[in-house]
């Protein structure tokens, strides 16, 4: 498997990783509204209150978690694109490139 593969598999895992993040800070902002409509209620008790705060905290753990992995795979990634960069860079010959356009103007002329 080539490298290139390699680091497209990983910006999928990471992808997936940050589809993970917002369905979770949804359901979070979702607990954290919905605790705080229950918290009005004159007939909730406090146990209710209580587990729904928990869950809430469960939920902050787990984005905490994934916000920590994706800051740990982003950098590889980023690395990745500017080692990239550098060699295209390097051997990316203006005269060819100058070239190509010249040649593609008179062509659609």
């Amino acid at each position: 498997m080539g490298y290139d593969k390699v680091i497209h598999g990983h910006y999928e895992d990471l992808n997936n990783l940050n589809t993970l993040l917002r369905n979770y800070i949804e359901i979070y902002r979702l607990l954290v509204s919905s605790t705080s409509e229950l918290n009005t209620i004159p007939l909730a008790k406090k146990s209710e209150v209580k587990d729904a705060l928990d869950r809430i905290k469960e939920v902050g753990n787990l984005i905490d978690d994934l916000l920590d992995v994706i800051g740990k795979c982003e950098g590889s990634y980023v690395k990745y694109c500017f080692l990239k960069n550098e060699v295209i860079y390097e051997n990316t010959q203006k005269e060819n490139i100058k070239t190509e356009i010249h040649d593609e103007l008179e062509y659609h002329n």
